[in-house]
């Protein structure tokens, strides 16, 4: 197993023989989650593809659906909190 450090910023350099094999290239960008209390997830993201994805997606709800929906649930919410009976 390769190891390499922290520089002064923060950074991490990723061995060159990982970079290549995952195809990773400067500008890539990456979600990062901590994992444990030592152990750091490192998940290469494309985000352009995914918010191109996610306006494609938006454009596809029917708002006055999700309207109607949201205001079902809201309904059905306040009748279990203030104990309503139809």
């Amino acid at each position: 197993m390769p190891f390499t450090r922290v520089d002064d910023k923060g950074r991490v350099v990723l061995p060159n023989e990982l970079r290549r094999k995952l195809d990773i290239k400067p500008g890539d960008e990456f979600a990062v989650e901590e994992l444990a209390p030592d152990s750091v997830i490192l998940k290469k993201v494309d985000l352009r593809s995914l918010m191109e994805e996610m306006i494609k997606k938006a454009r596809t709800v029917d708002l006055d659906k999700l309207e109607a929906e949201i205001e079902e649930e809201a309904n059905k919410l306040a009748k279990q909190k203030y104990k309503v009976l139809n």
